[in-house]
């Protein structure tokens, strides 16, 4: 075994996928916009992708103008002084806020302010990448060595895409590996917990997330199980592989790699669905594994180094400051009862995402009426919201957009503490209605 240079290395290589990611060709496929099994039913006034104005918005611009009137008479009985906060707004301007600047466990609205600091990250396009590599060029169609599988965070990774980078590395030669098939281990630090994670109960909710993640992540090591279905899958075209299958860490003794050797060689990669239609799958069914993996992989581009939660967590603190709003992160998906944010700041970047170039993806991520963890809530209304939920000390939201009576995208978000889910699923449910049916702007 020949050592590799330490975190330098595993480093370069996540840098490299990532900024292949950002020039990948056209889609290999599609992700399904929806895993509810349920046809998508369409409200009967559309959202607004975007506010009058063009442009992002100056933070400093979201403006509390409270509005006196039937509708918030309305609203503050619906909450009939129990603990929740509400906060309304729109072009611009928050026009409602009860208890709205209390920080709130925001539950799984966590994952709009995943999905937002993702979308300013990356374009809508952006897909991760997987990447096969050796120490050395192929010569002769021979790896010499080990034949590496480094990820980046797809989600999606499976037995039939092992498959395909297995016929893009026979297409490009190759016949033999002398080594093994190897999963990296390092691009993503390996911690199964996230700060404010009930023990015994969270983990169940999500699994590990890795940059080199297969089938969801069920088994134990992903990184070994990609290693044996790429080991069959090039076999089974005739490609001869000497070594067992195996997961290994770049920043650890590497087999196969020769002494000096500074960095590998790409020999083929796959790519994931494009980051619009990831937010879609982790928005619908409000899939924690994606959004775990999404942090991870913001805190791998905030940093340079191993994708980590608490890097991650950072840099959408980070992003949320820079939107004029104070948030406290702990993970991606919202398990944590350590997340903070008012339902002020939620609204506040609702608000401020309707003027992003990518406001309608955003949108277009969250499920309406009849859709995703919406289900058959708020069925008939025109509205575009994402759902949240703890049961251990119980926590409810609801956050998105509706249009109200005058055709105008009012952005809402509604948090409690203490209720029911019953309870609470109503109280959202019945503000939601009363802005629909609204005169608001």
């Amino acid at each position: 075994m020949h050592r590799m240079r330490t975190r330098a290395l595993s480093s370069s290589i996540l840098a490299l996928i990532l900024l292949a990611a950002c020039t990948s060709p056209g889609a290999e496929r599609k992700a399904e916009p929806s895993r509810s099994g349920e046809a998508r039913r369409q409200p009967s006034r559309t959202i607004a992708a975007s506010a009058s104005a063009s442009g992002p918005v100056d933070p400093a611009r979201i403006s509390v103008q409270s509005s006196d009137a039937a509708w918030t008479d309305a609203i503050d009985a619906a909450v009939d002084g129990r603990d929740v906060s509400v906060a309304v707004g729109i072009d611009g301007r928050i026009v409602h806020s009860h208890l709205g600047r209390v920080p709130r466990v925001p539950a799984s609205n966590q994952k709009l302010l995943t999905s937002m600091a993702a979308l300013a990250t990356w374009d809508p396009s952006f897909r991760f990448a997987t990447i096969a590599m050796a120490a050395e060029p192929l010569v002769g169609g021979v790896v010499r060595g080990d034949l590496w599988i480094v990820g980046s965070g797809d989600p999606e990774i499976s037995a039939a895409s092992m498959a395909r980078l297995a016929t893009r590395l026979h297409a490009a030669g190759l016949t033999r590996v002398r080594g093994s098939v190897v999963g990296d281990t390092s691009a993503f630090t390996r911690e199964w917990w996230a700060p404010g994670w009930v023990p015994g109960l969270s983990r169940s909710y999500v699994n590990r997330a890795t940059a080199l993640a297969f089938e969801g992540n069920a088994g134990s090591s992903p990184e070994a199980q990609a290693a044996a279905a790429l080991t069959a899958a090039l076999e089974s075209r005739g490609v001869e592989v000497a070594g067992d299958p195996a997961a290994a860490s770049l920043d650890a003794a590497a087999p196969g790699l020769s002494d000096g050797a500074t960095d590998l060689t790409p020999l083929a990669r796959i790519s994931s669905p494009p980051l619009r239609d990831l937010l879609t799958i982790q928005n619908h069914g409000s899939v924690n594994f994606y959004a775990e993996m999404l942090l991870k992989a913001l805190g791998a581009h905030a940093t340079d180094a191993a994708g980590s939660t608490a890097a991650g967590a950072l840099a959408v603190e980070r992003w949320a400051d820079g939107w004029g709003v104070e948030a406290q992160v702990r993970d991606g998906c919202g398990l944590s009862h350590g997340d903070r944010v008012s339902t002020h700041g939620v609204v506040s970047m609702l608000l401020l995402a309707l003027r992003e170039p990518w406001a309608s993806v955003f949108v277009e991520s969250l499920p309406g009426p009849g859709d995703g963890t919406v289900g058959d809530r708020l069925i008939g209304l025109p509205v575009r919201a994402k759902t949240g939920t703890l049961f251990e000390t119980p926590v409810s939201s609801l956050g998105g957009y509706v249009t109200d009576a005058n055709g105008s995208t009012v952005a809402f978000s509604v948090m409690s503490r203490g209720l029911d889910k019953a309870t609470a699923a109503s109280i959202e449910d019945e503000i939601v209605r009363i802005l629909a049916d609204a005169d608001i702007g």
